[in-house]
Formats: structure tokens, sequence, C-alpha cells
């Protein structure tokens, strides 16, 4: 049998029956049902565990057992089970086996007749699902405690139930080469056309035969970039979702992840947390701007001590130096050796608090942090100073709201230790210029990354590192500055 024709479905029920399990190898929760009257023969395949059975059963199974043609004649019969016998919404006629599998595989009910070439796919769809709970990737002190699960249908649901406007777009494509469904959010009139075409275009050449979380395609979308920093933002909030799409950004949902991933993103907005609209504007008008410096002062902290105690021990003030040096005394490894290994201690304790059972993870990070801690400076194996620069490093850079930033941070500190080590402060200045070349060079689907602060935009500065009432940033309209613009405007 050719390629062609093994794609084509049999008059024969048997031969579909057999050709079936032959392209899904038999497998055990693949159920064969007959129905039938009046002279028609009806077969019904689906796969068990992800349809809705109360459906099969009081819906599909009894209308072919009951069906009567009448005067139809049997030309068209699958044209008249088609339109009046099944009422299961997305009800769909299929004509190629490969379709078929394809709609067995997406949880739906494919129903033959005896003696036709094509047959129907009722839409019986119900994969098991996690309840909606609250979010754990941003918390918030105020605010709704709703998250993502990993059912698409029902995180598009939340998007409809607070974005209740004719405006809201939610395609699936149907070029990608992969299985999983995957839809793009965004809102007519406000989001870019040339950002939405190029992300679509993307899409396109992503070969994947599965997709099974969101950071794939973040990944792959940001893969020809060399950005330290995240250029999408990946979010678990329906809240912070819709907001993106409302001021204009697209959004993707890919089917079996909790997390939404929007774009394009400016660096800004990693320091903007959901509950900042959530309180009045007068009690959080420099938040943003405390959490930008907090940061970038935890990812230049420990590089700032090697940097002083070994280079310019002169800047420190003389008590403080006296006591470094007291504590300097006692313990063999140099200063540099000394902070990248207890450094890299706080690093594995923090992963391996995240693989422990929840009912332990309290245990041992105590144990670690306090048991641990104490036990190297009284052995003499760490300075005291040591610790509380590493600790204090550690607890500042979780200022951040969106998670993530830590890998982030975590990587920037070893790097500006490492420059400390080699050239004392002048290689911490040397990083933070590259560091900030590196930001100003950065384009996220062509807009720039430190927008709306390079390129300047006054009128974008009220909800950007400060934030305003909330009637003033809702009357603003924001748009996407993006480098091919600005350059001819100069021309």
């Amino acid at each position: 049998m050719s390629k062609a024709a093994s794609c084509e479905i049999a008059e024969s029920l048997e031969k579909n029956m057999t050709a079936i399990k032959e392209m899904l190898g038999n497998s055990s929760d693949l159920q064969f049902k007959e129905a039938g009257n009046h002279g028609f023969t009806f077969l019904i395949v689906y796969i068990s565990g992800i349809i809705d059975s109360d459906q099969l059963e009081e819906s599909i199974i009894p209308s072919l057992a009951s069906f009567d043609s009448g005067e139809t004649h049997s030309e068209n019969l699958i044209d008249v089970l088609f339109k009046n016998v099944l009422t299961v919404k997305e009800t769909r006629k299929v004509n190629e086996m490969n379709q078929v599998i394809r709609e067995l595989l997406m949880g739906n009910t494919v129903i033959f007749a005896e003696g036709y070439r094509c047959c129907i796919a009722a839409g019986t769809k119900k994969f098991p699902e996690r309840s909606i709970t609250s979010p754990k990737a941003q918390r918030t002190l105020k605010g709704p405690d709703i998250g993502f699960n990993e059912e698409i249908s029902s995180n598009t649901a939340l998007i409809r139930k607070i974005i209740r406007d004719p405006s809201l777009r939610i395609e699936s494509p149907e070029n990608l080469s992969s299985t999983t469904k995957v839809s793009i959010v965004y809102m007519e009139g406000k989001a870019d056309k040339e950002i939405l075409k190029e992300l679509q275009e993307k899409l396109s050449k992503i070969k994947m035969d599965v997709i099974l979380d969101s950071n794939y395609l973040e990944e792959t979308l940001t893969s020809s970039s060399g950005a330290v920093f995240p250029l999408t933002l990946s979010t678990d909030r329906p809240d912070v979702a819709c907001s993106e799409i409302l001021e204009g950004r697209i959004a993707l949902i890919v089917d079996g992840t909790p997390f939404v991933v929007t774009l394009p993103t400016v660096f800004v907005q990693l320091f903007q947390s959901p509950d900042d609209y959530y309180f009045p504007a007068k009690k959080i008008f420099l938040k943003r701007l405390f959490r930008i410096f907090v940061y970038c002062f935890a990812v230049i902290l420990p590089g700032l001590y090697i940097a002083f105690t070994i280079y310019h021990p002169g800047l420190i003030p003389t008590n403080l130096l006296v006591g470094i040096v007291t504590q300097r005394e006692l313990v063999p490894a140099p200063t540099v050796v000394e902070v990248i290994a207890f450094y890299f201690l706080i690093l594995i304790i923090t992963e391996s608090s995240l693989r422990l059972p929840q009912s332990v993870v309290f245990t041992v990070t105590v144990f670690a942090a306090i048991v641990l801690g104490q036990s190297a400076v009284e052995a003499y194996l760490v300075q005291p100073m040591t610790l509380i620069v590493l600790s204090a490093s550690y607890i500042f850079s979780s200022i951040i709201p969106i998670y993530t930033l830590a890998p982030v941070s975590q990587r920037l500190i070893i790097i500006f230790m490492f420059l400390a080590s080699i050239l004392g402060f002048f290689g911490i200045i040397a990083g933070i210029l590259y560091y900030l070349l590196q930001l100003s060079s950065s384009r996220s689907f062509g807009v720039p990354y430190l927008t709306p602060i390079a390129p300047f935009k006054l009128e974008d500065q009220k909800d950007a590192a400060i934030r305003l009432p909330i009637n003033e940033i809702l009357n603003n309209k924001k748009t996407f500055t993006k480098e091919e613009e600005d350059r001819l405007k100069n021309e």
C-alpha cells in the first residue's frame, strides 16, 4: 500500500479499525465501540481518559443507536449526522486517516459509518486538569489571588473574564510543527502589527514535536540575542497578563503550562510588581526606584567587598578595617577563594531546598543557614564579615518581583566577583560599563530595552521607574518606540 493510500479512510469499518490500531500501536487506552440501527452500522473510536465520558454515553451513543434515516439517501448519511443528529460542540468532517489520528490524540471522538470514505470528529476532549489556585511565582499582599493552570482553554477564559472587549483577539497558529496548542492573544488596534507579524513568522519556523513549557518558546524566540536580561516576561497571574495585553503587548499561551509569556519586554518591567497598582500611588511612588537600586547594589556588593579588602583597604574606615584584619588572621583561605566558595555553598543550599520534600525544607534550610554558618565561623573557615556580605547580597537580590531575574543576579554576582579579584574597583567599573552598553544595545522584538528611559519619552514616565495616580496612567496611551522609527524620523 502506498503512503498516499494509507492516508485515506476506507469504506470498511474493519479496515479503518486495523489502520488506527497500527498507527497508534494498539494502545491499551484506545477504545472501539459499534452502534447502529435500521441497517446502519457505526464505529465509535476514542482514547479513554482524555474524553468526556458523560458526553459520549449520554449524547453520541444514544443518538447513533436511535438514528433512523427515514427518506435520507445513503450518499448523504454523513451530512445528516453532521448537521441534524450529533449535537456535540465542535463537530467536523474528516477525510484523511492522518487527521483522524490527530483528532483522537486531541481528545475527540471519531465516528465512522460503514460504506463511507469520510467520518465525523466530535469535540469531546476533557483532559485531566488542575483546579485554579493561587499564583506561586508572583505573590502579592493585595489584589486578585488567582493564577493560571495547565489548561489553555481555562487560561484564555480567565483573560476573557477580565478583558471583556470585542477588540481582544485570540489566535491559534495552524502552521506550527508542534502538536501542542499555542494561542496568541492581543488587542486589535493596540498591538504593534510589525511585532505581531515578526512573532508569527518566528513561530512558523520553530521545529518542535512537543512544547512542554512556555520557556521552550521564550528561549527559541530570543536565542539570536546575547542579552543577559530576559527579553520576554513570564507570569502565572491573569491580572499581570491582562495588564500587559491592554498596554499593547502580545501574550503567548502554551497548552500544558501555567505560565504565560508577554512581549516585547523592557528593563523597567522587571521591577514592577502587581501590587504596585493595588495600593495608593503616594505609598509606592519611589518603590520601583528603590528596587532597582537595591538589586544593582546586591549584584556588586560581594565584588566591592573583595575589591576594598584586597586592592583598596585604604578606602575602608579605620575601625572597620581593624575588625576585618583581625578576623582575617586565623582564616586559612584567601579572601577571594573564601567569598566565591561560600557563595557557591549558598547557591547549593538554595538549589537543594527546591528539590527536597516540602516537609523537610524548613529544617534543612535552618540547619544549613544557622548551624553550618555558625560552625564555619567557629572553625575559622570563614570570616563573619564574609557571611554578612554574602547573606546581605542574597537577601537584597530577592527584592525583585519577577522570578526570572534570580538566575541573572546569580550570574552577575559571580562575574563581578571575578572582575574584582583581578582588577579591583576598576574591574567593577568596567563590568558596570559593559552591561550598561549591553542594556542600551539590546532589543526586544525591535523595541529598545531601556525604553522609555533611553530613548527618553516624557509621557511614558508616569508608569516607568515611578508610578503616578491610576487615572493619569490610564489616560496615557503607550506606544513602542522602535529603532527603525527613530532612524526614519532623523532622516
